[in-house]
C-alpha cells in the first residue's frame, strides 16, 4: 500500500510515490560490512596459518636454520589465498544475505545454521579424504572445498556480527537519547 513501510527496512516508500526506492545508506552499510568481512576472513586465515606453522618454525629457530624471508613469503602466500577465498565468497554471501533479508522463516533458519553447517561440512570432507584417499586432482578440489566452507563460516559470522553491533549501538544511542537507564524497560517503541 502507498505510504506504508515495507517489510524490508532497506527499501523505503515515499508517501507520494508508491514505487520502492533503494535506500542509499543501506547500500553504503552493505559495502562497509562486506569489506570488513573480507578483511576479517583474510586475517583469520592468516592467523590460522601462523598458529599452525609457528610451532614448526620454533623448531627451526632452535636449530638456527630459521629463514625469516621464507616464512614471511609463506605468510604472504597465505594472505593471498585468504584474500582470494574471501573475494570469491563475497558474491555467494551477498546473494545469500539478500535471500535471507527478503525471504521467509526458512531462509532465516538457514542463515542461523550456516556458520555451524559449514565447519561440519568441512570436517566431513576431511574425514572422507582419509577414508577415500582420492587422486591428487580430487584431493586439491576437496581442499578448496574445505577452505571455502571454513572461510564462509568466518565470513558469515563476521557479516552478521557487524549488523548486530550496529543494531546494539543504535539501541544504545536511542536509549541514551531518552535518558533511560539500562535497568528500566523501554516502553516508547
Amino acid at each position: 500500500m502507498p505510504g506504508q513501510s515495507p517489510a524490508n527496512p532497506h527499501v523505503t516508500v515515499a508517501l507520494d510515490n508508491p514505487i520502492p526506492i533503494y535506500n542509499l545508506d543501506s547500500r553504503r552499510w552493505a559495502i562497509i560490512r562486506h569489506s570488513l568481512s573480507i578483511t576479517i576472513t583474510t586475517a583469520v586465515i592468516v592467523m590460522a596459518f601462523m598458529v599452525i606453522t609457528l610451532p614448526i618454525m620454533a623448531v627451526f629457530l632452535i636449530d638456527e636454520a630459521f629463514i625469516a624471508s621464507d616464512y614471511a613469503e609463506s605468510v604472504l602466500i597465505a594472505a593471498g589465498v585468504g584474500l582470494a577465498a574471501s573475494v570469491l565468497i563475497f558474491p555467494i554471501a551477498f546473494g545469500f544475505e539478500r535471500l535471507v533479508m527478503r525471504g521467509g522463516t526458512a531462509w532465516k533458519v538457514l542463515a542461523a545454521c550456516a556458520p555451524i553447517a559449514s565447519p561440519v561440512a568441512a570436517a566431513l570432507i576431511i574425514v572422507s579424504l582419509f577414508k577415500i584417499q582420492p587422486s591428487a586432482a580430487v584431493g586439491d578440489a576437496l581442499a578448496i572445498a574445505i577452505l571455502f566452507f571454513m572461510s564462509f563460516s568466518v565470513y558469515w559470522v563476521s557479516l552478521w556480527s557487524l549488523s548486530a553491533v550496529r543494531y546494539g549501538a543504535w539501541r544504545f544511542s536511542r536509549r541514551m537519547g531518552r535518558g533511560r537507564r539500562f535497568g528500566q524497560p523501554d516502553r516508547a517503541r
